[in-house]
């Protein structure tokens, strides 16, 4: 069985939604879903910047740090508790991984608002840059990590809202 990140877990989640609906409230239930997107994927290019390399990729300029498996966050959210995986890192500078999840837990509701307008109009670089700031104002994404997010983000959503050409 091939070994994949938690993101794209959430994203098989996210087409099931989209294909065969959900007991329950689909709203809150699709908001929940992509605001775990969103957190996984900004977490998960984090790690890459830090590493130096990709999911299950060997590092060939000698870097140190490796990954050690996820552990599990929790983010408050009108639409309810949202679980996310957050990567572990050995041996490596995490500092920016801890900066980014303290951040989020005081920034739900312009999370909550990115995972809507996503699906609405689409994303954009300075939407994602927006959400991922400290109290200073300064990004907790690199501008590398902020670009692969998005277009992961959107390539996703172009996916599941138009799944074949018109």
């Amino acid at each position: 069985m091939k070994r994949v990140p938690p993101s794209h877990k959430t994203r098989e989640q996210l087409a099931a939604l989209f294909g065969a609906g959900t007991a329950g409230d689909p709203q809150a239930e699709l908001v929940r879903l992509a605001v775990r997107q969103i957190v996984e994927e900004a977490l998960e290019a984090t790690a890459r910047d830090v590493l130096g390399r990709d999911y299950y990729a060997r590092s060939s300029d000698g870097r140190s740090g490796w990954r050690n498996g996820y552990r599990e966050g929790r983010l408050a959210t009108a639409k309810g508790e949202v679980r996310f995986s957050v990567p572990q890192l050995r041996k490596a500078d995490d500092t920016c991984l801890v900066a980014l999840r303290e951040s989020l837990s005081g920034r739900t509701e312009a999370l909550e608002d990115l995972a809507v307008e996503m699906y609405a109009r689409g994303l954009s670089t300075r939407d994602i840059e927006a959400c991922f700031q400290d109290e200073k104002g300064r990004s907790l994404l690199s501008r590398t990590a902020v670009s692969e997010v998005t277009e992961r983000l959107w390539a996703q959503v172009r996916g599941l809202c138009h799944p074949r050409p018109l």
